[in-house]
């Protein structure tokens, strides 16, 4: 599902969906945090290439104004009034140049198989932020720097997605007896869209949207 602003641009990609058993689902289940993964699928038609991660949670010790500097172009949306328990930082992967996907398309053709993966080498750029706050028994707020996301829904009837919006953006908040997710794609005052994440346990949905719409940066 594309997400869009107010002028009808598209902001990013929010991909929801229970899990079925095909090759690139499988992949993904076995993700371990860290790990990134190129995969070319020759028997499909759309999306014969495509990059899987799972980025890893890495302790930042020096506090939010020093993250700054490595985030300084996003300048985000923050909860007001909150108090920080925790930062985690996420970083990022290569991508593959097309001549390494070439040869794993010649590889495909060489060998017959229809699935070739690669892994994604990591590096150092910061890709998203995590932070747990205190209030409300402790909750999460994730921001990423990149807008395309594919959220996979455990396959039974406990979960409820619906939609939602926050300053005029489409959202969606996703939730089953315990456990919330509201996620949306939001412009900063210079255009870069980021994506948003607010993430917890037995909360109200009133009170995760109260708190969504108003953040501030």
């Amino acid at each position: 599902m594309d997400i869009k602003n107010k002028s009808g641009d598209v902001l990013g990609k929010i991909q929801i969906e229970s899990l079925r058993d095909n090759a690139i689902d499988r992949i993904v289940i076995d993700l371990k945090p860290g790990d990134g993964k190129a995969i070319y699928t020759a028997d499909v038609t759309e999306n014969q290439f495509t990059q899987q991660t799972n980025y890893a949670a890495i302790l930042w010790d020096d506090g939010l104004e020093q993250l700054q500097r490595l985030y300084s172009p996003w300048q985000p949306k923050f909860p007001i009034d909150s108090d920080i328990d925790a930062i985690h930082v996420f970083y990022g992967f290569d991508n593959l140049t097309p001549q390494e996907i070439d040869e794993m398309i010649e590889e495909s053709n060489r060998s017959g198989r229809n699935v070739v993966i690669r892994d994604l080498k990591p590096n150092k750029k910061v890709v998203g932020i995590s932070i747990t706050y205190k209030e409300y028994g402790g909750y999460k707020l994730n921001i990423f720097g990149t807008t395309k996301s594919r959220i996979a829904l455990p396959d039974h009837d406990g979960t409820t997605v619906k939609q939602a919006a926050i300053r005029g953006v489409q959202a969606f908040y996703i939730f089953d007896n315990e456990t919330f997710q509201l996620i949306w794609i939001e412009e900063n005052v210079h255009g870069k869209a980021l994506q948003y994440e607010i993430i917890g346990r037995n909360m109200s949905e009133d009170l995760v949207m109260k708190i969504a719409k108003s953040m501030n940066g």
